[in-house]
């Protein structure tokens, strides 16, 4: 079989599970990258998220999607993604800044986007606080003809080469509500919708808003262990939902691990270590073991994570968490 985008094996009936509620929907094809490890990597999803890490933080995330992958029609791989973003708190208003750029190769068709995010931070009463987050920035969609494979000789893309790319512009907004150790927030990217058609009507295609629930809680099990469940509720055109639920244990603020269940697609299982003495460099990894579809696809997807954290003295912002003795899970 010839190449494969991931959207192709997203299931045709989704579930919307949010806080334990289901219920079914249709499907519309995901357009955005997807990462398992998207806990560490929540600024792409919400821009209200800028400013809430302890520090400056840079994140880096390679992601093979069905690892070893190799199409039988045309040379190339599986989907890979790459994503680097930096996260910090501002001095000029009670915020953050952040930006991202992410790189998703899709077969013949290559994403890469580049955003800028700022947010607002509202105390609220009971020790309660709300984000208000903006991000900014372009998208650019290319397309390989070289690497288009077409089955009727009749079809007007039999004679198109080389490479075609559109950027467009793009504009997300997010809000994030915490209360001692509870989080939930919502976010939309792609607000305007852009469009990109490469001078040809068969393959024009519209980008889609996309909306991100997030919720968690991180809970104190021990004075050197935090057990943290998250909740990734993923919607496009508010027609199709998909979700992931994750666990994550985190001891003595150095060594984590956890794991995964994206629905209907894998299950999945992660591990981090900070390396360095002062713990500023931190290594992960994970690894997803695909439940669907297994026989047009490689067994597992896996992720590397790198996060290094910057001295700062830039205040560190509690935003309505309880303050407990015990290193916990950070956002």
């Amino acid at each position: 079989m010839g190449k494969i985008s991931r959207y192709q094996f997203m299931t045709r009936t989704f579930v919307l599970t949010i806080l334990l509620a289901c219920c079914h929907v249709g499907l519309r094809a995901q357009q955005d990258a997807q990462f398992t490890q998207y806990m560490f990597n929540s600024l792409y999803y919400n821009p209200a998220f800028a400013g809430l890490s302890n520090g400056n933080t840079l994140t880096a995330i390679h992601r093979s999607q069905w690892f070893g992958y190799e199409g039988t029609i045309n040379d190339g791989g599986a989907p890979s993604t790459q994503m680097v973003s930096y996260n910090t708190s501002s001095k000029l208003w009670n915020g953050g800044l952040g930006f991202h750029v992410v790189n998703d190769n899709l077969g013949p068709s290559t994403n890469f986007e580049l955003q800028i995010s700022g947010s607002y931070f509202l105390s609220l009463p009971n020790n309660a606080s709300l984000s208000i987050g903006v991000k900014l920035g372009m998208f650019s969609s290319a397309i390989d003809f070289d690497q288009v494979v077409v089955v009727d000789p009749r079809d007007g893309l039999v004679n198109l080469s080389g490479k075609e790319s559109q950027i467009r512009p793009d504009i997300g907004i997010g809000v994030l509500y915490r209360n001692g150790n509870f989080f939930g927030g919502f976010s939309t990217n792609h607000l305007i919708q852009p469009e990109f058609d490469f001078g040809q009507d068969q393959i024009a295609n519209q980008l889609l808003r996309h909306y991100y629930l997030t919720a968690g809680y991180d809970y104190a099990l021990t004075p050197d262990l935090t057990i943290t469940p998250t909740l990734l509720v993923r919607s496009i055109g508010f027609d199709a939902y998909n979700w992931d639920l994750s666990v994550i244990g985190r001891y003595q603020d150095q060594l984590w691990g956890g794991v995964s269940y994206r629905q209907s697609e894998s299950a999945s299982a992660m591990v981090g270590y900070k390396i360095l003495k002062d713990r500023s460099l931190s290594l992960a990894y994970a690894v997803d073991i695909v439940l669907t579809q297994a026989a047009s696809k490689e067994p597992t997807s896996q992720e590397i994570m790198l996060i290094y954290t910057f001295k700062s003295k830039n205040r560190i912002r509690n935003l309505g968490r309880n303050i407990i003795r015990t290193p916990r899970y950070r956002y």
